[in-house]
């Protein structure tokens, strides 16, 4: 019988709340209120994550809450990264001696609940009104990322991890399915996405949840996953954003066509041209926050969240959205230069006929 003797469900909800965050001034506003630490992997043959500018991490005090039935004490975790996102983790430990069968109905139950959604939101208003002053252009987004890692650290009925993918129904678990059985092309989609560092560790990653087991107890697997999570959250956010300011920009140029003098393009192009820089620095702060030098296992993690969280579709997205803004304010740029040089020429046309009815004038007289 498989049954999970250690381990814990770690809960994802990850906020877009500024432009950008300074962590030295929020370190300084947390120092005094709550004990808080930097984010750094331990050392070892996996130390192979280098951060810039790594995450603020806080503790919140832990939460009850009704799960099932039963009165479940969750540990809350706070996380603020340099680019302007909040990470909650809600980390609810799994009783021992709980079967698969049981955890299956966790996550099934997990999956339709909006108990945690609800606590994230007001934890998360909470801080960004605490954390203001180190918050570069507070801004409040309605869409947030969700994401559910069940984190094993000890099952009974195994002798290393493998024996997982042949005992137990891992996809059912990942896709939260409690009900009917997934077919086996969704099956094997999901157990496409596995990896194994040693015969001892296993990671099943997909697009909505995972499965780390790891006896050692180390979660470097989850933090790979959870910074993957958090540039698919910013690469979403300034979709969003684009559709939106592209939006504007189109119905202002409905306004102007037709104005003789186009006085508001030239405000339509700095517009333009600020958003296309604004997300190009987003683009390379996003890719030069984090680098892989050394560790293969955690490279090919964190390419494989990539992949299943599709945040190159997400960047390319963003970037033929840049390149369209970039295109219109070029183009708003020349309507301005011709505007321009349409009333220089008038000017001008103006001034010669000025000149000829005044020397006509005095000739005549």
């Amino acid at each position: 019988m498989i049954a999970v003797e250690k381990g814990s469900i770690l809960i994802y909800r990850v906020f877009d709340i500024a432009e950008e965050v300074n962590l030295s001034v929020v370190e300084k506003i947390l120092s005094e209120a709550i004990s808080n630490e930097r984010l750094k992997l331990k050392k070892g043959p996996r130390n192979a994550l280098m951060m810039k500018n790594a995450p603020v991490i806080l503790n919140i005090q832990e939460i009850d809450f009704n799960f099932l039935g039963q009165n479940i004490r969750s540990e809350v975790y706070a996380k603020i990264w340099d680019y302007g996102v909040l990470s909650l983790i809600f980390q609810i430990p799994i009783i021992p001696g709980t079967q698969w069968s049981k955890l299956i109905e966790y996550s099934a139950h997990l999956e339709s609940d909006q108990t945690i959604d609800e606590i994230a939101k007001n934890k998360s208003k909470d801080l960004v009104q605490m954390l203001k002053p180190a918050l570069q252009k507070p801004r409040t987004w309605d869409q947030f990322e969700d994401y559910i890692i069940y984190f094993l650290e000890k099952v009974q009925g195994i002798e290393q991890a493998s024996d997982l993918l042949n005992q137990v129904d891992i996809p059912s678990l990942i896709m939260g399915e409690n009900n009917f059985k997934p077919s086996e092309k969704s099956k094997q989609s999901i157990l496409d996405s596995v990896y194994q560092y040693s015969a001892d560790d296993l990671a099943v990653i997909d697009w909505n949840s995972a499965i780390v087991y790891e006896p050692s107890g180390k979660k470097e697997v989850p933090e790979v996953l959870e910074f993957a999570l958090t540039q698919m959250m910013e690469m979403r956010y300034y979709d969003d954003l684009l559709d939106d300011r592209l939006y504007d920009l189109y119905d202002e140029i409905e306004k102007t066509r037709g104005s003789i003098f186009k006085s508001s393009f030239s405000k339509l192009a700095r517009e333009a041209s600020t958003r296309f820089i604004e997300f190009s620095e987003f683009i390379e702060r996003i890719d030069n926050s984090l680098k892989v030098v050394g560790d293969f296992y955690l490279a090919t993690i964190f390419r494989g969240a990539s992949a299943k969280f599709r945040i190159r579709d997400w960047q390319e997205s963003v970037t033929q959205k840049m390149d369209l803004m970039a295109r219109v304010s070029e183009l708003l740029s020349a309507e301005v230069h011709a505007g321009r040089s349409l009333i220089l020429e008038t000017i001008v046309v103006l001034l010669i006929a000025t000149e000829i009815l005044t020397a006509f004038w005095k000739v005549t007289t």
